[in-house]
């Protein structure tokens, strides 16, 4: 599949453009200076001895000031020794950097980033007569090198933009990547032309810290500090937890709090400022929560300690790089308004603005640049969605999440790249400057945070599926009140939308209370009605409503939201609460990621989330009913109760013939008669009066789903004594229930509350049962995807955030994208 390149520049401009002349350098003379740079460099001893002599010589030049390069390694998991590690490029540090002796890779200090090829064939955009058109598989690497090391470097320090260089043989080209795109400069032979290296490597070495890409409203902490004493007090308090279980529940955000200092990750004091309250500092560690790659909103959460207001000491911290557009609005307004407003179960607002200036830029060269250049861009705004830098485009046109399993499983994160690299040019386009051009143009990123009073955790981490009903009935009620009291709509349901916060002695709650969040898509009633010619759908790809996704022109309603709550229910009891259902995987892609290329550019709900909405059945893609348990199958008589994990599970189940199982009334999970009945049928009635063609044919949907798995198409005898008036009528019944929030929040508070003798114990809540490894036909969907024929470059669906080849992360992103965020495949 062709891909097109970022955009690039002509070199002097993208130096215009980036590293301007500053007035004590403007008289050096490059060229005579460093133009015998790598006279002697080494071209034919491996690629560890070549790129050692490449660094000896620019060291030895004296062109990088109070900087210096070295090799960086990195962990290899192809490799057979574990304490083997591959050689991954060239680094920029500052003189001194304990990473240079040790060989070891800091990437919270590389300053630039040097991807390397010695073969001159595997160039990542190659310039023959197929210009901007990377089709070979070595170049698709390359690639992916490129966008991994730039993501690790984001992941790791708090930057605006950063600058790489790559090598390709004798050839070079600079980058520069922020959250808007990549911008590269054309490729220079930098053997026979070595000023501009050398110029490029000098003005970054001599530029402040702010233009070379830092943050300045973030500083790292180190000792010896105030700021570092408090947070090494609580980081030591990380083993009192660990030693008394009672203290760790009771204050879970002190744990939390403690933990995230003691992940080897660097410490930062972050600064928000606030129009109406000034500039707060907070102490942070790792984020608990980080969406991955650098195209896209980069939202960060940290649970931080506040150094300006000592009455609220722990507090969550939201980073993030929001989307710029007419109609945004910031989420700390949109939260403040809701708060004053009464809306129950929501994050209270502390602080939030903008930080300083900073905004991409990239965007801005995609409008202007020249024409003849290479324009094409690497972004996932194609699709008119929430950022989710997580889901890409498979070879068969359906969704395929990478971000969540990978960041549980530990996967490397070249991994990721390689989905990136693969949706990048997809989403590109390539061309001059046309009204096409223009349609597709980048998003304008501005940096912002926001901080809230409330630390939850993620509802995920719901402690029974009782307390997971209940938490599903909380967000219901807050959305019921954000719609009545406020006129807001929500607009991005999804399992990373709600928090649990647990019971404790500060908040004085008897149970758990649910909170739905992120309320950044939200939008006022009267402004849906007044934009009703020009509808901008956005929320999670997998959380969206089936009608949301075959129709995105249209305005999101209420039972759009509530079915996005059932939704949310599914995927957190397919995971975790016992059932018949045998390939958590497979369910799990089909019903959550998948999704059916309609055209170029759109595309509609998967079959199976489409089935089992239009037809009222949960069932498995070989149409096997799935029936939640109240505890797992066979542990009752089980000999061992050692705990097994996913990938044992699965291919225990993949040796039994799948098949429907019995399953007594005593041992059914009460959640049945939410999820099931009758939740499921009074959605299900909307869409068989939304399309009455269900009704007339409703074995068309399944037989579909049936001729995809390549069973038994024949459709099922339908019953000719129905009275269609009657039909008609109850569904008009059924379907009026969930026009408001009343009738779910009623069904939902009986069975969590006036119900909750009925549900078992903790014992319902599993080990997560999706493998992490799971990675639906991922080899034949390359080999598919590489043989497929060369398509028109031109815009195609977003993705929302994965990673690379080194150190990972956790979890999570989204206007632009963000639909795809919270994806079934991931944690």
């Amino acid at each position: 599949m062709p891909h097109s390149a970022p955009i690039s520049l002509p070199y002097e401009d993208w130096m215009a453009a980036f590293l301007s002349v500053d007035e004590t350098m403007d008289d050096i003379d490059y060229g005579r200076k460093y133009g015998g740079m790598f006279e002697n460099i080494v071209t034919n001893m491996g690629d560890s001895n070549c790129l050692q002599s490449f660094v000896d010589a620019i060291n030895g030049a004296n062109v990088l000031g109070e900087f210096v390069l070295a090799l960086v390694y990195t962990p290899d998991d192809k490799l057979s020794d574990e304490n083997q590690k591959r050689l991954a490029g060239v680094a920029m540090y500052p003189k001194g950097c304990l990473a240079i002796a040790s060989q070891r890779t800091d990437w919270t200090a590389v300053e630039i980033f040097i991807c390397c090829w010695l073969d001159e064939d595997r160039e990542p955009y190659s310039e023959n007569a197929h210009k901007d058109v990377l089709s070979d598989d070595t170049l698709r690497e390359a690639l992916e090198d490129t966008m991994t090391y730039a993501s690790t470097v984001f992941e790791y320090q708090q930057r605006t933009h950063h600058f790489g260089v790559v090598l390709v043989g004798s050839w070079a080209w600079l980058e520069r990547w922020d959250h808007a795109g990549v911008v590269r400069s054309s490729t220079f032979d930098y053997q026979q032309d070595p000023a501009k290296l050398a110029r490029f490597l000098s003005r970054v070495a001599h530029a402040s810290a702010e233009a070379r890409g830092h943050d300045t409203t973030a500083t790292r902490v180190l000792e010896p500090s105030a700021d570092h004493d408090s947070l090494r007090y609580w980081a030591a308090k990380a083993e009192d937890y660990a030693t008394d279980p009672r203290l760790a529940k009771d204050d879970y955000v002190g744990k939390l709090f403690a933990d995230s200092l003691n992940q080897a990750r660097a410490w930062w004091r972050i600064r928000v400022a606030d129009d109406k309250h000034g500039v707060k500092d907070f102490l942070v560690g790792k984020p608990t929560f980080a969406s991955q790659g650098v195209i896209g909103r980069g939202t960060r959460g940290y649970i931080a300690l506040s150094i300006s207001d000592p009455g609220t000491p722990l507090v969550y911290l939201k980073d993030c790089w929001r989307v710029v557009h007419g109609r945004s609005g910031l989420e700390g307004d949109i939260l403040l308004y809701l708060n004053a407003k009464g809306v129950k179960n929501i994050p209270t607002a502390l602080y939030h603005g903008d930080v300083a200036d900073q905004r991409t830029v990239s965007q801005d060269l995609y409008k202007c640049a020249k024409p003849g250049c290479r324009v094409g861009v690497v972004v996932d705004n194609a699709v008119p969605t929430r950022e989710v830098d997580e889901v890409v485009q498979d070879a068969n046109g359906f969704r395929e999440s990478v971000e969540g399993a990978l960041d549980d499983s530990g996967t490397q994160l070249k991994d990721r790249a390689e989905e990136v690299a693969r949706h990048s040019g997809d989403a590109s386009y390539s061309g001059g400057l046309t009204e096409e051009r223009e349609e597709y143009s980048l998003s304008t990123h501005c940096h912002y945070r926001l901080v809230v009073r409330e630390v939850g955790l993620p509802l995920k981490e719901f402690p029974t599926g009782r307390i997971l009903v209940w938490a599903v009935r909380d967000a219901v009620i807050a959305h019921q009140d954000a719609y009545t009291k406020a006129q807001v709509m929500h607009r991005d349901i999804s399992v990373g939308n709600i928090l649990i916060v647990p019971p404790h002695s500060k908040n004085k709650k008897a149970t758990h209370q649910g909170l739905l969040a992120d309320w950044e898509l939200s939008k006022r009633l009267d402004d849906c009605a007044v934009e009703a010619h020009r509808p901008d759908p956005m929320g999670t790809w997998q959380f969206m409503s089936v009608h949301i996704q075959d129709h995105p022109e249209s305005q999101v309603e209420i039972a759009d939201e509530l079915e996005s709550f059932l939704h949310v229910l599914i995927y957190c009891a397919i995971r975790y609460l016992p059932h018949t259902c045998e390939n958590v995987g497979d369910f799990m892609h089909h019903y959550f990621d998948d999704g059916v290329r309609k055209q170029e550019t759109d595309y509609t709900c998967g079959l199976l989330k489409a089935t089992i909405i239009k037809t009222g059945e949960l069932i498995t893609r070989s149409r096997i009913p799935i029936v939640f348990l109240r505890c797992p199958q066979g542990s009752a008589d089980d000999p061992d109760p050692t705990p097994r994990n996913p990938s044992e599970l699965s291919k225990e189940s993949s040796q039994r013939s799948e098949s429907p199982l019995t399953v007594s009334q005593e041992d059914m999970h009460p959640i049945n008669g939410v999820i099931m009945t009758p939740l499921l049928q009074c959605i299900t009635a909307r869409y068989r009066l939304l399309y009455p063609q269900l009704r007339n044919n409703e074995g068309s949907a399944v037989k579909a789903l049936l001729a995809s798995c390549n069973e038994s198409d024949d459709d099922e005898p339908s019953n000719g004594n129905e009275d269609p008036l009657g039909a008609q009528t109850k569904l008009k019944s059924q379907s009026k229930k969930i026009e408001t929030h009343k009738y779910m929040i009623r069904l939902l508070s009986t069975a969590s509350d006036a119900n909750a003798h009925l549900w078992p114990g903790p014992e319902d809540r599993l080990a997560d049962q999706l493998d992490p490894t799971f990675h639906p036909d991922k080899q034949k969907k390359i080999r598919e995807q590489r043989a497929a024929p060369a398509a028109k470059p031109g815009p195609q669906p977003a993705s929302k955030r994965p990673r690379s080849t080194t150190p990972i992360a956790d979890p999570g992103e989204q206007p632009v994208s963000k639909r795809l965020r919270d994806s079934a495949s991931r944690g």
